[in-house]
């Protein structure tokens, strides 16, 4: 699995000793009192202290915060408490991804592992696999991990496989594309990303389209090499002949084949493809260059937008939704606004718009002390694995049309999809008669919902 392989001999001679000596399972050594849970959260300081641009409020105190506000709203489980421990990994730095692992399953002994989005999937196996550790992450990994996995994995996410193929699916019966396009595929060597681009590139294939070229941009380097890479694929599937892109590269890096396909006058169209971190969520939205949202670019997801498909108001809170907006709210002293991704933004008009709510971090906390609950005060954590797969519906917040659910061999929560829109907005839009940018909640780029056939959202093929 990429870098987490480099220390498998090592890890797995120090955890058999482990297992000898102590004969327990890892996260098994728990206080009487507390739960020790990791959470695996971006070194955004690390990033602003490089000269990356965050807004303030983006920090590792308040990522932290995040999980740690949810856990205190659920109080003594099993009559423990819950003790967040934070550890950070470098978006930037692809080497820093095993020494997370490392910090995370050996300097600690936590009883699971937690991670709201953006750790790199190809590394969640040294945490599953050889560090024997279980985790529950809010992005959908990839079928070889859940299968080297076992009891160890959970997501909130789909797999990569299945979102490709609802991707082509929904694609085919609404016209992504026009009649005889031309299709290519920019993809990368990182594992789930790969996974989502073999099964696009097939079904595609099975559809009918012609797939003139399938670009993987080698993820095992720094930011800057992948940026490079994906820049230079834009002639590489021009010179094929490609007249539309599936795009399954995260924000970090599609720009710069965006950019350059711009100033090469490619004309592509478009779609995206959600297998990286947060693309298609509001936050990724926010980070998607404006010049792609001129025409309609769509992706096939199971997280949620605040957008309406009219463009006329902002999507209510579900219950759940709400519960988890007072939890944020209380535990950080502010009132959250609908649709405002991470950070504040102010508006042409001064306005200030306090950042949005974390809900994957909601959900994982509500799910994962649900398990507890049915597990029992002694349980392992392979019990707990155990019990949530028995969580057949619960409720949701920004993901699959608020209900989600595990099953036995559904390890991931995700039951719906929907397609979304890129719309185009900045801090220039003024608000218009609803408060609205441009349709969108807050003045910066957001999905907005297709509904088919009078419906928003289809179920997806296999879920519960």
């Amino acid at each position: 699995m990429g870098n987490a392989r480099r220390r498998p001999v090592v890890v797995a001679c120090v955890a058999a000793v482990v297992a000898g000596l102590l004969a327990v399972p890892a996260g098994a050594a728990q206080e009487d009192d507390q739960y020790d849970v990791v959470v695996l959260v971006a070194d955004v300081d690390g990033l602003r202290a490089q000269g990356v641009n965050l807004p303030e409020k983006i920090s590792v105190s308040n990522l932290g915060k995040r999980w740690q506000v949810n856990f205190d709203a659920h109080g003594k489980v099993n009559g423990r408490t819950f003790n967040v421990i934070p550890v950070t990994w470098d978006p930037i730095d692809t080497a820093s991804y095993e020494d997370t692992c490392i910090k995370a399953t050996q300097d600690h002994d936590p009883f699971v592992v937690l991670n709201g989005n953006g750790y790199r999937q190809s590394s969640v196996g040294c945490i599953t696999v050889d560090n024997d550790t279980f985790a529950i992450m809010g992005e959908g990994g990839y079928g070889e991990l859940y299968d080297a996995s076992g009891k160890n994995y959970l997501t909130l996410g789909m797999p990569g496989e299945a979102s490709a193929r609802a991707s082509v699916q929904l694609a085919t019966e609404q016209g992504f594309f026009t009649d005889g396009a031309k299709i290519a595929i920019l993809s990368s060597n990182e594992p789930a990303v790969k996974a989502a681009g073999d099964v696009a590139e097939k079904e595609f294939a099975k559809a009918g389209f012609d797939v003139v070229e399938k670009v993987e941009i080698n993820a095992n380097q720094d930011a800057a090499g992948q940026q490079r890479e994906a820049a230079a694929a834009v002639s590489t599937v021009q010179a094929a002949g490609a007249t539309a892109v599936v795009v399954l590269l995260g924000f970090s890096v599609n720009p710069a084949f965006f950019d350059e396909a711009e100033k090469s006058g490619a004309g592509f169209e478009y779609m995206l493809l959600d297998a990286s971190a947060s693309i298609c969520t509001q936050f990724g939205a926010s980070r998607t260059p404006a010049i792609i949202s001129t025409a309609e670019v769509p992706c096939v997801t199971t997280w949620d937008t605040r957008a309406l498909p009219t463009k006329d108001g902002v999507k209510p809170d579900n219950a759940f939704e709400a519960k988890c907006r007072k939890v944020f709210d209380a535990g950080f002293d502010e009132q959250t606004t609908p649709g405002v991704p991470s950070g504040d933004i102010t508006d042409a008009t001064g306005q200030t718009l306090t950042e949005d709510f974390s809900p994957n971090e909601c959900v994982i906390t509500d799910l994962f002390v649900k398990g507890l609950k049915k597990a029992g005060k002694d349980a392992t954590p392979e019990d707990v694995y155990d019990a949530m797969l028995t969580i057949k519906k619960s409720p949701a917040a920004y993901m699959s049309n608020g209900t989600g659910g595990f099953a036995k061999n559904k390890p991931y929560f995700a039951n719906q999809v929907h397609v979304e829109l890129l719309n185009p907005a900045t801090t220039e839009t003024q608000p218009d008669a609803n408060g609205l940018y441009n349709g969108c909640p807050a003045p910066i780029n957001c999905w907005v919902p297709r509904v088919i056939d009078g419906t928003e959202w289809v179920a997806l093929e296999g879920a519960a």
